[in-house]
């Protein structure tokens, strides 16, 4: 008899490493993972490929990614993160693909944005962009 064991398994592709509690939600943020629905009650939650990120009234939150770029989510929110790979040996196939549905943000790009920039890509309904650098 041969048994085959498989484990469904995202990596971790970055952290909260800021957040501001909103203190009626008692919450940082919502994250939605597949059909999970987490509540983020403090930093240091692992984020991953996938995940819908949601802030309240509120909360705002810091997001470091593994290529060093750093999103700022502001109050109600809601940021997709709907592809991410960061591959240090092989650079040129590094992918970011963020979705802001609503609300407002920042980013600083790391290496991602550095070394494949036409692969970073931000979309949006609607957006004022302000660059500096």
């Amino acid at each position: 008899m041969i048994i085959i064991t498989t484990s469904l398994f995202s990596a971790n592709i970055g952290v909260i490493e800021k957040g501001d509690v909103d203190k009626f939600e008692n919450a940082i943020a919502l994250v939605t993972r597949g059909n999970e629905v987490i509540s983020v009650t403090a930093v240091g939650f692992k984020v991953q490929e996938n995940d819908t990120i949601k802030t309240f009234r509120k909360s705002t939150v810091q997001i470091r990614l593994n290529d060093n770029t750093i999103i700022k989510i502001g109050q109600k929110t809601t940021l997709n993160i709907e592809k991410y790979l960061y591959d240090t040996q092989n650079k040129g196939n590094n992918t970011a693909n963020l979705k802001i549905e609503n609300g407002s943000f920042q980013i600083k790009t790391g290496s991602i944005g550095d070394d494949a920039p036409s692969n970073f890509k931000i979309k949006t309904k609607f957006s004022t962009i302000g660059l500096r650098g």
